[in-house]
């Protein structure tokens, strides 16, 4: 499927999830970079997934991951694309090359399977979490504009992940803006918040939200949905009931057709000052979220937020998808 038709089928996807009457969910893949760490590629403390990229040793290793999700229930991969970023240490053309090799094995993945989507994940720049550390305006869109354009021939959609505030959003619309991108592919835009619910550098999450949507609809990108993911799934609970009580936002939503999605990791509680060069080794896992316990957020958030994307994030293994699938049954879009 060429990215121009794979493009045209999401969005008749999502007008079918549009419809309120409709029960219909989207399934997202997992946490790729702890997934690849799980399967053998080291745990490079400065580069983390980007190993599988640079390594051509374990671009078959990414794609097995990639193929795991999509057999386990998945109608998208996200390419493994996060940690190729100016902060750890790659230059713009380094970031060009890997990136583009993340689309392109991410493009090899779904095809050979003959369904699915490609998400182009774009993550934070600097450090994931920390919203003091992002770049200049300016600067962040120069790097966006390379992954974005590394990433347009291989994708259906971008996906900016584990944003941590509003700008890292306004940075990648303005990227959009100045490539081809902005004609091409659609924009979903992934929040990480802390555990008041709302974004990392503690604005309220419905100022937030209404910001990306004013903005994007100024510079004309065209947004399919706003998430949240990276981050305790209790949180995201508490983003979703400010929503749900929140009437002019829920139905400025309704009005735009942007939709809400959730992928939420199983890591323990991540101290605010974290960064991954001073981190010794991953973050411990909890043992009070197996598949049945994420099940029953997923279950809150679709029947009483209308959530219509769902996966999840660091620790949300291919086990953990094939769990929602069967939960979902008729209603998981395939």
């Amino acid at each position: 499927m060429s990215t121009s038709s794979g493009t045209k089928k999401l969005r008749a996807i999502f007008d079918r999830l549009r419809k309120r009457d409709t029960k219909e969910v989207f399934l997202l893949d997992g946490g790729t970079g702890e997934e690849l760490i799980r399967r053998g590629v080291p745990d490079d403390r400065k580069i983390w997934s980007a190993t599988a990229l640079v390594n051509p040793q374990y671009h078959d290793t990414l794609k097995d991951v990639h193929t795991s999700f999509l057999r386990a229930g998945s109608l998208a991969i996200t390419t493994n694309s996060y940690g190729v970023v100016p902060g750890v240490g790659f230059s713009p053309q380094e970031c060009k090359e890997y990136i583009a090799l993340s689309g392109k094995l991410g493009r090899e993945s779904v095809d050979a399977e003959k369904r699915g989507f490609v998400f182009g994940s774009l993550g934070p720049l600097v450090e994931s979490y920390r919203a003091d550390s992002i770049k200049q305006h300016e600067e962040g869109v120069k790097d966006y504009q390379i992954a974005c354009d590394a990433l347009l021939p291989f994708v259906d959609a971008y996906l900016l992940e584990t944003a941590s505030c509003v700008e890292e959003s306004l940075q990648v619309m303005d990227a959009m803006r100045s490539t081809e991108s902005r004609k091409a592919v659609p924009l979903l835009v992934s929040f990480t918040l802390n555990n008041n619910g709302n974004t990392r550098d503690n604005k309220e999450i419905l100022k937030s939200i209404q910001e990306v949507l004013r903005e994007s609809k100024e510079k004309e990108i065209e947004l399919l949905g706003i998430l949240f993911n990276c981050c305790k799934p209790e949180a995201i609970s508490k983003a979703l009931e400010k929503i749900r009580a929140d009437g002019d936002l829920t139905a400025a939503l309704e009005e735009t057709g942007v939709l809400l999605g959730v992928y939420a990791n199983r890591l323990t509680d991540i101290d605010p000052t974290w960064t991954l060069a001073d981190s010794q080794e991953s973050q411990p896992f909890r043992t009070d979220l197996d598949e049945k316990q994420y099940w029953s957020f997923i279950q809150l958030w679709t029947e009483r937020f209308g959530v219509k994307l769902v996966g999840g994030c660091c620790g949300i293994t291919p086990v953990y998808i094939e769990h929602l699938k069967n939960e979902l049954g008729k209603f998981a879009l395939q």
